[in-house]
Protein backbone atom coordinates (compact mmCIF):
# COMPACT_ATOMS: atom_id res chain seq x y z
CA UNK A 1 0.00 0.00 0.00
CA UNK A 2 0.98 3.51 -0.88
CA UNK A 3 1.90 6.03 2.12
CA UNK A 4 -0.43 8.67 1.99
CA UNK A 5 2.00 11.27 2.95
CA UNK A 6 3.37 13.82 0.40
CA UNK A 7 4.56 11.20 -1.95
CA UNK A 8 0.77 10.18 -2.69
CA UNK A 9 0.21 13.26 -3.29
CA UNK A 10 3.05 13.90 -5.94
CA UNK A 11 1.71 10.60 -7.57
CA UNK A 12 -2.05 11.44 -7.92
CA UNK A 13 -1.75 14.77 -9.16
CA UNK A 14 -0.32 13.31 -12.99
CA UNK A 15 -3.65 10.69 -12.59
CA UNK A 16 -5.94 13.88 -11.38
CA UNK A 17 -5.06 15.83 -14.57
CA UNK A 18 -5.86 12.81 -16.51
CA UNK A 19 -9.17 12.72 -14.94
CA UNK A 20 -9.92 16.06 -15.33
CA UNK A 21 -9.25 15.64 -19.20
CA UNK A 22 -11.59 12.46 -19.00
CA UNK A 23 -9.24 9.67 -18.87
CA UNK A 24 -10.96 7.02 -17.75
CA UNK A 25 -7.79 4.53 -16.82
CA UNK A 26 -6.69 6.87 -14.64
CA UNK A 27 -9.93 7.37 -12.95
CA UNK A 28 -9.23 3.50 -12.31
CA UNK A 29 -6.04 3.43 -11.16
CA UNK A 30 -7.42 6.13 -8.62
CA UNK A 31 -10.80 4.31 -7.23
CA UNK A 32 -8.21 1.13 -7.12
CA UNK A 33 -5.74 3.08 -5.13
CA UNK A 34 -8.02 4.00 -2.69
CA UNK A 35 -10.81 1.95 -2.61
CA UNK A 36 -9.68 -0.14 -0.12
CA UNK A 37 -8.26 2.23 2.59
CA UNK A 38 -11.81 3.93 2.20
CA UNK A 39 -13.74 0.85 2.62
CA UNK A 40 -12.03 -0.08 5.51
CA UNK A 41 -11.97 3.24 6.96
CA UNK A 42 -16.02 3.00 6.56
CA UNK A 43 -16.01 -0.37 7.56
CA UNK A 44 -14.14 0.95 10.73
CA UNK A 45 -16.98 3.57 11.64
CA UNK A 46 -19.80 1.30 10.54
CA UNK A 47 -19.35 -2.43 11.24
CA UNK A 48 -21.54 -3.42 8.62
CA UNK A 49 -19.71 -4.81 5.32
CA UNK A 50 -22.36 -4.18 2.60
CA UNK A 51 -23.24 -0.30 4.21
CA UNK A 52 -19.17 -0.19 4.32
CA UNK A 53 -19.14 -0.98 0.59
CA UNK A 54 -22.13 1.41 -0.61
CA UNK A 55 -20.07 4.36 1.16
CA UNK A 56 -16.77 3.38 -0.66
CA UNK A 57 -18.22 3.28 -3.71
CA UNK A 58 -20.34 6.41 -3.44
CA UNK A 59 -16.85 8.02 -1.82
CA UNK A 60 -14.79 7.39 -4.32
CA UNK A 61 -17.46 8.45 -7.42
CA UNK A 62 -18.10 11.36 -5.78
CA UNK A 63 -14.20 12.36 -5.54
CA UNK A 64 -13.88 10.88 -9.41
CA UNK A 65 -17.03 13.24 -10.73
CA UNK A 66 -15.98 15.86 -8.46
CA UNK A 67 -12.40 16.39 -8.68
CA UNK A 68 -13.44 20.10 -10.12
CA UNK A 69 -13.95 21.00 -6.36
CA UNK A 70 -10.41 19.73 -5.38
CA UNK A 71 -8.11 22.48 -5.27
CA UNK A 72 -4.04 21.06 -4.34
CA UNK A 73 -2.94 23.85 -2.58
CA UNK A 74 -1.58 21.73 0.26
CA UNK A 75 -3.77 19.48 0.54
CA UNK A 76 -3.77 16.05 -0.65
CA UNK A 77 -6.24 13.96 -2.60
CA UNK A 78 -6.34 11.28 -0.10
CA UNK A 79 -7.13 13.76 2.80
CA UNK A 80 -9.53 15.02 0.52
CA UNK A 81 -11.21 11.71 -0.47
CA UNK A 82 -11.29 10.57 3.21
CA UNK A 83 -12.85 14.09 4.16
CA UNK A 84 -15.25 12.69 1.60
CA UNK A 85 -15.86 9.63 3.57
CA UNK A 86 -15.91 10.72 6.95
CA UNK A 87 -18.82 13.11 5.82
CA UNK A 88 -20.58 10.17 3.97
CA UNK A 89 -20.26 8.35 7.32
CA UNK A 90 -22.13 11.65 9.35
CA UNK A 91 -24.96 11.59 6.50
CA UNK A 92 -25.36 7.56 6.74
CA UNK A 93 -26.30 8.09 10.45
CA UNK A 94 -28.10 10.83 10.35
CA UNK A 95 -30.52 9.05 7.37
CA UNK A 96 -30.67 6.02 9.87
CA UNK A 97 -31.14 8.36 12.89
CA UNK A 98 -28.56 6.84 14.97
CA UNK A 99 -26.22 8.78 17.47
CA UNK A 100 -23.56 5.95 17.85
CA UNK A 101 -21.05 5.84 15.03
CA UNK A 102 -18.53 3.16 15.70
CA UNK A 103 -19.97 -0.77 16.27
CA UNK A 104 -16.69 -2.45 15.00
CA UNK A 105 -17.87 -5.31 14.95
CA UNK A 106 -15.17 -7.41 13.49
CA UNK A 107 -11.93 -4.88 13.48
CA UNK A 108 -8.81 -6.45 14.47
CA UNK A 109 -5.81 -4.76 16.18
CA UNK A 110 -2.93 -4.54 14.42
CA UNK A 111 0.01 -6.50 16.82
CA UNK A 112 2.54 -4.43 18.25
CA UNK A 113 5.81 -4.38 20.15
CA UNK A 114 4.17 -1.02 21.77
CA UNK A 115 3.28 -1.86 25.27
CA UNK A 116 -0.27 0.44 25.12
CA UNK A 117 -0.77 -1.30 22.11
CA UNK A 118 -0.16 -5.10 23.57
CA UNK A 119 -2.31 -4.44 26.44
CA UNK A 120 -4.92 -3.38 24.25
CA UNK A 121 -4.55 -6.96 22.09
CA UNK A 122 -4.91 -8.48 25.11
CA UNK A 123 -8.52 -7.73 25.70
CA UNK A 124 -11.64 -9.21 23.79
CA UNK A 125 -12.75 -7.54 20.56
CA UNK A 126 -16.15 -7.22 22.57
CA UNK A 127 -14.67 -5.48 25.61
CA UNK A 128 -12.98 -2.97 22.82
CA UNK A 129 -15.23 -2.51 20.44
CA UNK A 130 -18.06 -1.69 23.46
CA UNK A 131 -15.27 0.90 24.99
CA UNK A 132 -14.91 2.67 21.49
CA UNK A 133 -18.79 3.13 21.72
CA UNK A 134 -18.27 5.28 24.73
CA UNK A 135 -15.78 8.02 23.11
CA UNK A 136 -16.54 10.85 21.21
CA UNK A 137 -17.11 10.69 17.29
CA UNK A 138 -13.66 12.51 17.18
CA UNK A 139 -11.85 10.32 19.35
CA UNK A 140 -13.14 7.29 17.16
CA UNK A 141 -12.00 8.94 14.33
CA UNK A 142 -8.34 9.82 15.63
CA UNK A 143 -8.19 6.32 17.05
CA UNK A 144 -9.59 4.61 13.82
CA UNK A 145 -7.02 6.57 11.22
CA UNK A 146 -3.94 6.36 14.25
CA UNK A 147 -4.26 2.49 14.38
CA UNK A 148 -6.63 0.57 12.33
CA UNK A 149 -5.32 2.74 9.48
CA UNK A 150 -1.75 3.27 10.42
CA UNK A 151 -1.43 6.70 9.38
CA UNK A 152 0.94 9.50 11.11
CA UNK A 153 -0.41 12.08 12.91
CA UNK A 154 0.31 14.48 10.29
CA UNK A 155 -1.48 12.01 7.42
CA UNK A 156 -4.68 12.13 10.64
CA UNK A 157 -3.80 15.73 11.01
CA UNK A 158 -5.00 16.47 6.88
CA UNK A 159 -8.24 14.28 7.35
CA UNK A 160 -9.35 15.60 9.99
CA UNK A 161 -9.12 19.28 9.49
CA UNK A 162 -6.89 19.71 12.34
CA UNK A 163 -3.31 20.41 13.28
CA UNK A 164 -1.04 17.59 13.92
CA UNK A 165 -0.82 19.20 17.99
CA UNK A 166 -4.30 19.18 17.90
CA UNK A 167 -4.44 15.25 16.53
CA UNK A 168 -2.23 14.31 19.26
CA UNK A 169 -3.77 16.23 22.01
CA UNK A 170 -7.04 14.07 20.54
CA UNK A 171 -5.51 11.14 20.66
CA UNK A 172 -3.98 11.00 24.03
CA UNK A 173 -7.46 12.40 25.39
CA UNK A 174 -8.97 9.15 23.31
CA UNK A 175 -6.38 6.77 24.77
CA UNK A 176 -7.16 8.05 28.14
CA UNK A 177 -10.66 7.52 28.22
CA UNK A 178 -10.87 4.46 26.18
CA UNK A 179 -8.77 3.88 29.13
CA UNK A 180 -10.71 4.92 31.63
CA UNK A 181 -13.39 2.81 30.26
CA UNK A 182 -11.90 -0.04 29.88
CA UNK A 183 -10.30 0.43 33.79
CA UNK A 184 -14.10 0.78 34.74
CA UNK A 185 -15.61 -2.37 32.39
CA UNK A 186 -12.63 -4.52 34.72
CA UNK A 187 -13.74 -2.93 38.09
CA UNK A 188 -17.72 -3.99 37.73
Amino acid sequence: MQPLGKAASDDDRPLIERVRRGDQDAARILYERYFDRIYNYVYARLGRAEDAEDLAIDTMTRSLTRLDLFRDQGVAFSSWVYRIAHNATIDHYRRQGKAILVPLESATIPVSADPSELAVDQLSNDDLREALRALTDEQQQVLILRFFQDLTAAQAARIMGKSVGAVQALQHRALGSLERVLHGRTNN
